[in-house]
């Protein structure tokens, strides 16, 4: 019988470890130390996987946002016009999701000393960008939208998300309408007024 300390381990196990800790404590808290506290391993045993703190906090920063960013994406994909993957989308970014604000917040900062994070942070951001800027020039070619440059539409409401959500972190202006503002650069940069989460709702088919 294996000692738990000299178990083999995966890197999807340390990665699942060091994502608990992201969520729960912080991307600061996110290191080889910590995970192996948390596994309950020798520190070889994960450093033999993870030969630096930097790596394994970028990895863990990729894996939480990656699949966040898939989950809207398949969502957003679903749906039939532009307009409507637009208002889907611009209603996913204006959800609160405390705990991931909070890592996007934390990990700009993180990311000025850790090359690796802030290259990851880049890397997620430039994803983020990819969809809303493919969304709109499906629009624009299907005569719903009208924009010269979609890929400033893209910068500006992704700016526009990332501002708001570090307010909400320090409860500044909490009264802001995250979606209506979205709105406000989706009819200023393309001409188009989106349908509300409500009205989405009125016109969706009804289960049989």
């Amino acid at each position: 019988m294996r000692l738990p300390g000299r178990r083999h381990l995966e890197q999807e196990e340390v990665l699942a470890a060091a994502a608990e800790i992201a969520i729960e404590l912080g991307m600061h808290a996110v290191s080889i130390a910590a995970v192996v506290e948390r596994l309950g391993v020798q520190r070889k045993a994960v450093a033999a996987l993870w030969p630096g703190d930097d790596a394994l906090v970028a990895m863990t920063f990729s894996r939480i946002v990656s699949a966040e960013l898939t989950e809207v994406q398949d969502d957003v994909l679903s749906q039939e016009s532009p307009v409507e993957q637009l208002a889907v989308l611009l209603g996913s970014l204006a959800e609160p999701v405390p705990h991931l604000d909070a890592l996007w917040v934390e990990s700009w900062s993180l990311g000025r000393r850790n090359r690796a994070l802030g290259a990851a942070v880049r890397s997620e951001e430039d994803a983020w960008h990819t969809l809303i800027e493919s969304v709109v020039r499906s629009g624009i070619a299907s005569g719903d939208f009208t924009a010269d440059a979609p890929e400033e539409v893209a910068t500006h409401l992704l700016a526009v998300v990332d501002g708001v959500n570090a307010y909400s972190l320090v409860g500044y202006d909490t009264d802001v309408d995250r979606l209506r503002l979205l709105h406000a650069v989706a009819r200023t940069h393309l001409g188009a007024t989106l349908p509300t989460e409500d009205q989405q709702a009125e016109s969706a088919p009804s289960a049989s």
